[in-house]
């Protein structure tokens, strides 16, 4: 199931609701920031379902005092009063860490070494503190470094492994391993997040280990016992595999979560990294191919595997890399397996959310100006345009079903909804 935007796109959309700092509870001179430049200012810390969380900072003689605060992105209602952290020149890394808690740390350093650690763990529905201390975990490599993974966070340990994290911020399970998980950058996605993660079992093997970041289980593949998984991309529901039979040549086996085989047939190929919805395969001397889940072929398409891709509705669009100069998408019906016309605007990181029939992308940056564009996704054509003038806070980011701006000043939250 994709989700999509619950607001009709078609048209610029204007102000729903609006939240501004002192409606949130917020002091005098707050800025929902992390930065005094807004090209280094990145305030949302994630969202689970309709509850978003971002990091304010007010203004204070030691320097700024850091907050987190929570919104009903329905209703623009704040969630709890705000949670003061600490106050300190730079701002602390907040995380979610699973459907009911947010995780902030402040890393201490001296001589240019990080000392020691506090972690605030908050409950993100009511706001209570559950705790506040030290703790080992930190937010810079190589020991302990928390990431976010889905609405995870975990902690990796180079050349160690991946440890869970528990409600008073200690590490809980542990799946040995490189300590890198493989997920950890995906991209804006339509579909659900990432419940199975992988990483290498160490750094001088290819093999991979597929674990539930929720609780650190390990899935055991169904594959034959001198099976080895030398790369693996998780897609809703399940993940391709590109599994090895004593070192010899890949094949690319398909699996739900719990590592069950969803079709016996594998394909011959390499797997593709650069989609999170489809499985995507670069067959052997024959261009590539998109299949489902279970593995059965919806598509083929010439050249390379695609580096990204991404699927709104039954079309795939991927990135064509033609010159290397311009992003050129090539869309491809899934109903018909046929090729359509490019589109040259950027559905990869500049992607926001879609309607069903608009895809809602953002360009540029604080330093060039910020623009928000509305793409008909039949045509390619600009259907609106929003501009920000430059070193302005504006962001835009989807939070379920909603499309959320933050003004140019970052004391206010808006939802952009159709007008009328």
């Amino acid at each position: 199931m994709q989700t999509v935007l619950a607001s009709s796109m078609r048209v610029a959309p204007v102000t729903g609701w609006t939240s501004r700092v002192d409606d949130l509870g917020l002091p005098d001179g707050a800025r929902i920031a992390t930065d005094a430049q807004p090209f280094e200012s990145s305030p949302f810390v994630g969202n689970v379902g309709d509850s978003a969380y971002f990091v304010a900072g007010s203004p204070v003689p030691t320097g700024t005092q850091w907050w987190l605060v929570g919104i009903d992105v329905r209703t623009g209602d704040r969630l709890f009063a705000p949670v003061r952290l600490d106050a300190g020149r730079a701002e602390p890394k907040c995380f979610l860490n699973g459907p009911d808690a947010v995780l902030c740390l402040r890393d201490s350093v001296a001589d240019g070494h990080v000392r020691s650690g506090t972690a605030w763990v908050v409950d993100g529905r009511s706001g209570a503190v559950s705790f506040t201390g030290p703790t080992d975990l930190r937010t810079q490599p190589p020991t302990l470094r928390v990431q976010q993974v889905g609405i995870h966070a975990v902690a990796e340990t180079a050349s160690q492994g991946v440890f869970g994290i528990g409600a008073t911020a200690e590490t809980t399970w542990f799946v040995p391993g490189d300590g890198s998980v493989d997920q950890k950058y995906a991209t804006t996605r339509d579909v659900a997040a990432v419940t199975v993660v992988s990483q290498s079992e160490d750094r001088a093997s290819g093999g991979k280990v597929v674990f539930s970041v929720a609780d650190g289980s390990v899935v055991q593949l169904d594959v034959a016992s001198d099976a080895e998984a030398e790369a693996v991309v998780v897609y809703p529901g399940g993940f391709a595999a590109a599994v090895a039979v004593d070192r010899g040549p890949a094949e690319v086996q398909f699996f739900d979560d719990s590592g069950r085989r969803t079709g016996r047939d594998g394909v011959r190929g390499v797997i593709g990294s650069g989609s999170a919805d489809l499985p995507l395969v670069g067959l052997v001397g024959d261009g590539w191919a998109g299949y489902t889940p279970a593995g059965g072929e919806l598509v083929r398409g010439q050249g390379d595997v695609p580096s990204e891709s991404r699927l709104i509705g039954d079309v795939l669009f991927v990135r064509d890399h033609g010159d290397g100069m311009v992003r050129r998408w090539q869309r491809y019906d899934l109903r018909t397996g046929t090729q359509g016309s490019a589109c040259d605007h950027d559905l990869g990181a500049g992607y926001l959310g879609t309607d069903g029939s608009v895809a809602v992308i953002e360009a540029g940056n604080p330093n060039v100006g910020l623009v928000t564009r509305g793409v008909d996704l039949a045509s390619c054509v600009d259907l609106w345009t929003i501009r920000s003038p430059i070193g302005s806070f504006r962001d835009v980011w989807r939070v379920d079903t909603t499309l959320v701006e933050l003004s140019d000043d970052a004391s206010e939250l808006t939802s952009l909804v159709a007008p009328g």
